[in-house]
């Protein structure tokens, strides 16, 4: 197998398990496996089965005049899933002072699957750091936690590891995986499936 053709055999593969994740109202989806989620409250593909997602309550919380936004602190969220989509809903909560409550330690999520049934979870506060804006940069606190907690989100089947490294004749690099995964998330599902044919064809 030349190396293009194992270049998109290693991007199908990664994407024929994906899963579609819809975050219910007031739920953020900042980051999916270290990767940052531009269309936080928007279904998108995630790859199955390990998931780590970093996710915060954003929502006018209670009623008339006293409505305001509760914002809560970004916690990490990891669980399974084997290819099945996968609904993510925020505690219920009525008052600023409720929500405040409830999202002060560890709140409960209510994650399920495509066939209704309830998907564990563990999850944990995202660590601040000192200062006035104690979550002001998110990327570097999420590596930094990851790299605390000895997480990583690369590929370990050396076969495909070796993509990394392999040079086109003409000198230019081939992307590695991790970057065309990254690359896959951002397009929308007809592109997706117009690209997985194309794959195919390929063979």
């Amino acid at each position: 197998m030349n190396s293009k053709v194992m270049i998109v055999s290693a991007f199908f593969i990664s994407a024929t398990q994906a899963a579609t994740l819809t975050p219910s109202t007031g739920v953020e989806v900042l980051f999916i496996n270290g990767i940052k989620n531009e269309a936080k409250r928007e279904a998108i593909n995630i790859e199955a089965p390990n998931v780590q997602l970093l996710l915060r309550y954003n929502e006018k919380v209670g009623s008339g005049n006293s409505k305001k936004v509760f914002d809560s602190v970004p916690y990490v969220v990891t669980f399974n899933v084997n290819e099945s989509d996968i609904t993510i809903k925020a505690p219920k909560v009525y008052s600023y002072e409720q929500a405040r409550l409830e999202f002060k330690s560890n709140p409960m999520w209510t994650i399920t699957n495509s066939e209704g049934s309830v998907v564990s979870y563990t999850q944990a506060k995202l660590p601040p750091e000192e200062g006035f804006m104690p979550y002001y940069d998110l990327e570097t606190m999420l590596t930094k936690y990851n790299k605390a907690q000895n997480v990583s989100f690369a590929i370990g089947e050396s076969d495909l590891n070796q993509v990394n490294s392999t040079k086109l004749k003409d000198g230019q690099i081939i992307p590695s995986l991790e970057q065309l995964k990254k690359d896959y998330l951002l397009i929308n599902k007809t592109d997706r499936k117009a690209f997985q044919k194309w794959i195919i064809d390929q063979n």
